[in-house]
């Protein structure tokens, strides 16, 4: 599918409310949590939109920076149920990456459902390793990964994770500790994982979440 990708603005609030209604179960942003992305936060949200004329997003995606910080987070990656499949979150993640990357990050982090594999599948062949486990994170009780990933490595090069947890995403998470969470990270199917990955380390969960 040919994608046209932009960058969002306050008059794709209610697009995106929608978007988000349909392309999350659970733990969906509010829609004072998505003006504030569109408004006010540091950072770039994009559009990826059918480059055939459609004016309905097909996905979105959020890339979060700090001020004097090397790091950006991906805050949030949503398609369509009906664009799934089709290269959507992929050509976001891409464009994402590559404003990190001009903006002069030298990593990426997220955070991802344990139990999503298709976006664990996802990240993993756009180059991230799981970096640490956070437990009960999504208001379900669902545990999380974290990944990272250098934007400063070839995706052939595996990216060094230090052992505890990146020093990035909100202010609650640069407090993370070593200290073992309350269940132990299982063992991610060989589908997701591979020798490259570094040691995975548990760390405190957030205060929010994607």
């Amino acid at each position: 599918m040919p994608l046209a990708l932009r960058s969002a603005t306050p008059s794709d609030l209610d697009a995106l409310e929608e978007l988000e209604s349909r392309g999350f179960s659970g733990d969906r942003f509010t829609r004072r949590q998505l003006r504030h992305l569109l408004q006010r936060a540091h950072g770039l949200t994009l559009i990826a939109e059918d480059a055939a004329g459609s004016v309905v997003p097909l996905g979105y995606g959020t890339l979060l920076f700090r001020r004097n910080s090397r790091a950006a987070r991906l805050y949030s990656l949503c398609v369509a149920p009906e664009a799934r499949g089709q290269g959507v979150g992929k050509a976001l993640l891409e464009a994402l990456e590559r404003d990190g990357r001009k903006r002069g990050c030298e990593r990426m982090t997220l955070e991802v459902r344990a139990d999503n594999r298709v976006a664990l599948g996802l990240y993993r062949r756009a180059g991230f390793r799981l970096a640490c486990w956070l437990d009960d994170y999504y208001e379900d009780g669902c545990a999380a990964w974290r990944m990272v990933k250098s934007l400063g490595l070839s995706r052939e090069e595996p990216a060094v994770v230090p052992q505890g947890s990146p020093s990035v995403a909100t202010p609650a998470t640069s407090s993370a500790t070593s200290s073992a969470p309350s269940s132990t990270p299982p063992s991610e199917p060989s589908s997701v994982t591979s020798g490259e990955d570094s040691v995975v380390t548990p760390c405190g969960s957030p205060s929010m979440v994607d």
